[in-house]
């Protein structure tokens, strides 16, 4: 059974995209087994085997999500995030303006799948271990 402090304070360390991996391993340490985060306001729901779930509180004032979904600049704002160029809101700000409206992280499959408002997969890539 997990915490959101256990997991605000893993989160901590966190400054881009960079370090995202570690953070997944952290995590699941823990017994997250998927988190689903809101790219509008940044919460995020984390759920556990054994039923534990919890929510974060909003991040940030709520964003406006682009209604046409640009995967090749999502792509490249993925891209530059992950070499550590962006924080977490400026990431965010760029997934909302590539009408990217949430990410599903399943840290079992070490997947991360990216979804439009319709529920349709933008991108999905695998967790480097």
């Amino acid at each position: 059974m997990f915490t959101l402090a256990q997991i605000e304070a893993a989160h901590s360390d966190v400054e881009s995209g960079k370090n995202f991996p570690a953070f997944a391993k952290t995590i699941k340490e823990l017994g997250v087994q998927t988190f689903e985060t809101y790219v509008e306001d940044g919460s995020t729901t984390y759920n556990g085997n054994d039923e534990t779930q919890v929510t974060s509180a909003q991040q940030y004032a709520p964003l406006l999500i682009y209604g046409i979904v640009n995967p090749e600049k999502f792509l490249a704002d993925l891209r530059n995030h992950q070499q550590g160029n962006t924080d977490f809101f400026q990431f965010c700000k760029d997934c909302a303006d590539s009408g990217v409206f949430k990410w599903i992280v399943d840290l079992e499959a070490k997947t991360c799948t990216y979804y439009d408002c319709e529920g349709t997969t933008v991108f999905k890539e695998q967790i480097p271990a």
